[in-house]
């Protein structure tokens, strides 16, 4: 229809432009006037043709456009998002245990050392003098000891010139023991194998107890924890799949299991804690942050469908529309379900009434609001 109509003005254009050359030249009223109706005439024409576009346009608006989807039968999990951090027990700070000036830095910043290398060694003259000249003492005081001891057993000697002697020489064992002692710490060793992460001290500075010198760090075995909703307690137990990812890995992901959950609840936010140990870890930092999705339900062959598919009554009824093959296009009919749970898009549902919504049926997906069980509509 639209294009006969444009032909036939088009024709009537083209009859009236050739009829004005044929005439008079003289004739410019009459010339004028041909070209006004041909204005007007053109000028109608694309009124016509904006008319016929808003006609085709609503004729395509009135068709019930909607999107589909298929339900399917698959394994369905749900799963929380919570945080988390790293941490290792073998991240320690090594401090000092003896005074004196700093003789030697035995290691460097990133080197591997083993348990109980040398890390640091501090000046020990003074205390080996010291432990010299203890050491002359005991040698006197077990002399006078022997003496006593001697006169004791010949019935001479007194016995508390024997005590004194024994109990001097005593005295003097003992502090020997306690210097050599601390001889042994002005040698700083390592507590377990690890990594020197950081040096903070250089040589001829002055260690004293209780100062840091250098952090030893281990990431061979580290564990990620998070704080959990005490909601969650009868669904996260030890043996839980957990799916790990690192932001600052990019979105490194790591499969495991929760290996160990608190036994107390944190009154100030009712949540408690896990627990996932890694082993031969070789990517992972201490304190580093960690997103954790734990499975808390599953369910094996469920109905599954997209969740923007389902809708509710004003009864708060679950339902979605099921297509059905029509003459001119699909056929709708309610199907109210329920709704076990939703996850990334997706709706674990069973039907209301057995078998009626069954794997690989369609359903309305979006365009579904305004429409009745009486309407036929077509798929984009």
């Amino acid at each position: 229809m639209k294009i006969n109509r444009t032909l036939i003005i088009a024709t009537a254009l083209g009859s009236t432009f050739l009829a004005s050359c044929g005439g008079s030249e003289t004739e410019n009223k009459d010339l004028e006037a041909l070209i006004s109706q041909r204005d007007s005439l053109k000028t109608e024409l694309a009124d016509l043709n904006l008319q016929i576009s808003e006609l085709d346009t609503a004729a395509v608006e009135n068709d019930l456009m909607v999107t589909s989807g298929e339900v399917e039968r698959k394994n369905f999990v749900h799963k929380i998002e919570v945080q988390g951090a790293v941490e290792t027990e073998n991240n320690a700070m090594i401090n000092a245990e003896a005074s004196g000036v700093i003789r030697r830095v035995h290691v460097k910043e990133g080197q591997k050392v083993s348990r109980g290398q040398a890390l640091i060694t501090i000046d020990a003259a003074i205390l080996s003098s010291q432990i010299n000249e203890v050491e002359t003492q005991l040698e006197l005081a077990n002399y006078m000891y022997e003496k006593q001891k001697k006169l004791m057993d010949e019935g001479v000697g007194t016995e508390i010139e024997f005590e004194q002697a024994k109990a001097q020489r005593n005295a003097l064992e003992s502090s020997i023991r306690t210097m050599k002692s601390q001889q042994g710490k002005t040698v700083v060793r390592a507590p377990f194998a690890g990594t020197i992460d950081e040096v903070r001290v250089s040589l001829g500075e002055m260690a004293a107890p209780g100062v840091p010198l250098l952090r030893l760090v281990d990431n061979s075995d580290v564990k990620i924890t998070a704080s959990i909703s005490e909601n969650l307690l009868g669904k996260v137990n030890i043996g839980t799949n957990v799916e790990l990812r690192f932001p600052s890995l990019n979105d490194t992901v790591i499969d495991s299991k929760i290996t160990s959950r608190g036994n107390f609840i944190d009154p100030t936010n009712r949540t408690f804690r896990i627990r996932i140990e890694l082993e031969k870890n070789t990517l992972l930092l201490p304190n580093q942050l960690a997103k954790l999705s734990i499975t808390d339900f599953s369910r094996d062959s469920a109905l599954v469908l997209p969740s923007e598919a389902v809708l509710q009554d004003t009864q708060n009824r679950n339902y979605v529309y099921k297509l059905k093959k029509a003459e001119d296009g699909f056929s709708v009919k309610k199907v109210y379900i329920k709704v076990i749970k939703r996850y990334n898009g997706e709706a674990c549902i069973e039907s209301e009434v057995k078998g009626e919504l069954k794997s690989s049926a369609k359903v309305v997906v979006s365009g579904a609001k305004g429409i009745t069980e009486t309407d036929i509509v077509k798929i984009q």
